[in-house]
């Protein structure tokens, strides 16, 4: 399917400001946003219609999800729904009727999966964030909080998202690197507006 020319991309891995920093410019600029975590069920149901691999997902337990598993198993998983869902987010992108850019954000928008559909490198860019950052933000979101009966079982289930989170990280970086496109390392001590004008600065003519 072809995608329009205005379609900007910003993806990165989670807590690391990508969807503050998304509806930020989508506001600012009156674009149309693309929200890939709002897509999540509607994906995965229609998936599993067809993917054992997706069904067996959907029908596990919580702690089969977060606490039963390995980091690294829990990024080849990650890294499986995002291979699956992006024809899906493809097509809903191309379904989309708007004047204005439109602005997908998510962090199943690899640079692997998202490069090859790119014009120009300045159509999109990724957030990756340290560990301090990340723990902080999960703490103020409330992460995981209340999914699990025994607060012990909460704190693995968070401490293994964090592992996994720092292994998508690593990934991007390692991506775009290889693709010549463009991240931003976000840490507590760079204010939001400073974020906010690098990637501004990055998008450029898109945004006018």
């Amino acid at each position: 399917m072809k995608l329009k020319n205005s379609l900007l991309w910003i993806g990165g891995s989670p807590d690391s400001w990508k969807s503050t920093l998304a509806k930020y410019i989508v506001k600012k600029y009156n674009l149309s946003l693309y929200d890939y975590d709002m897509h999540e069920d509607k994906h995965h149901e229609e998936l599993s219609a067809h993917s054992i691999g997706a069904k067996e997902i959907m029908s596990s337990s919580m702690e089969d999800n977060w606490v039963h598993i390995s980091p690294k198993e829990m990024l080849n998983r990650a890294n499986g729904s995002f291979r699956g869902r992006f024809p899906l987010v493809i097509r809903d992108l191309s379904e989309i009727q708007s004047e204005r850019p439109i602005l997908a954000e998510g962090f199943g928008l690899t640079p692997q999966l998202v490069g090859p559909l790119l014009d120009n490198p300045k159509q999109a860019i990724w957030l990756v964030s340290d560990q301090d950052f990340k723990m902080t933000s999960a703490k103020k979101r409330k992460k995981l909080s209340g999914l699990f009966e025994i607060k012990e079982i909460e704190h693995i289930a968070l401490e293994n998202l964090n592992k996994r989170d720092m292994l998508i990280d690593a990934q991007i970086r390692a991506e775009a690197n290889q693709l010549g496109l463009k991240v931003i390392e976000v840490n507590s001590s760079t204010p939001f507006e400073v974020i906010v004008g690098l990637v501004e600065e990055h998008f450029g003519a898109y945004l006018i």
